[in-house]
């Protein structure tokens, strides 16, 4: 790929040749996904650079497309756009991770407690199969994007009855929090905190037992989201964070 369309501390080239010409409104979806999954995707790391005019040429397109699919990636909060420089991939923040796990403990606690009651056979066997992989994965040989689609497909799975918008924000907050969890991994520290518990997870859905699942589920993703913020940020507080964990679990919480 030419260094004009992706400029990068370490050069490492991210929008892939093959995509489709035409400079219409149909291309503005396909490259956003293909930016989007890049940027969420660890292929394009925070501060790196995206050229209009390079992406433009790379898909074949006027720079009407790329633009308005900068616009929505702007909106996403994954890249910083000015009229006439480059686009950024935005940076990691505390603040971001801290609000993505509070909206994540409090909403997904909910949807999980009314998807037990509903879960069928093979839902129920599909979650013990899941995590049961992710529990016993081998943290000599882990691979954060193989043992990561195995986790959002558990996560997903277990609030698959709480209806589809619930589930579509859900999977979009989880799709940000992948950002965070990728860091955590490459840094040398190998499988996220709390792998075991997925398995217990399981469990608690066939037992029926939505509220236990929900309180598990709460306590899951706040020591995933202290751990990455203690990493980050060793002195900050997450007030917000703390406060999502004691409305879900009330007077027994202790963050």
């Amino acid at each position: 790929m030419e260094a004009s369309v992706i400029v990068t501390e370490t050069s490492a080239p991210a929008v892939p040749t093959g995509a489709p010409g035409g400079g219409g409104r149909d291309n503005v979806p396909v490259i956003r996904e293909r930016l989007r999954a890049d940027i969420l995707g660890g292929r394009l790391l925070p501060g790196a650079q995206i050229s209009q005019a390079g992406v433009a040429a790379e898909f074949g397109v006027s720079r009407g497309p790329v633009r308005e699919a900068f616009r929505l990636l702007e909106r996403d909060g994954l890249i910083e756009a000015r009229v006439n420089h480059r686009a950024r991939v935005t940076g990691l923040s505390v603040h971001e991770l801290e609000h993505l796990y509070t909206l994540r403990v409090v909403s997904e606690s909910l949807a999980v407690s009314v998807s037990v009651p509903a879960f069928t056979g093979d839902e129920l066997d599909e979650l013990d199969r899941l995590g049961e992989v992710l529990r016993t994965t081998d943290t000599a040989t882990f691979d954060f994007d193989t043992w990561d689609e195995v986790h959002q497909r558990f996560h997903m799975l277990l609030l698959a009855h709480s209806g589809a918008q619930m589930l579509g924000t859900a999977a979009e907050w989880a799709a940000h929090t992948q950002r965070y969890r990728r860091v955590f991994a490459e840094e040398g520290r190998g499988l996220p905190p709390g792998a075991g518990e997925h398995a217990v997870l399981a469990q608690l859905c066939r037992d029926g037992d939505g509220a236990a699942a929900a309180r598990l589920l709460a306590l899951h993703l706040s020591r995933a989201a202290l751990t990455l913020i203690a990493q980050m940020a060793p002195t900050y507080d997450p007030v917000l964070l703390r406060a999502g964990i004691r409305q879900v679990l009330g007077a027994e919480s202790r963050p």
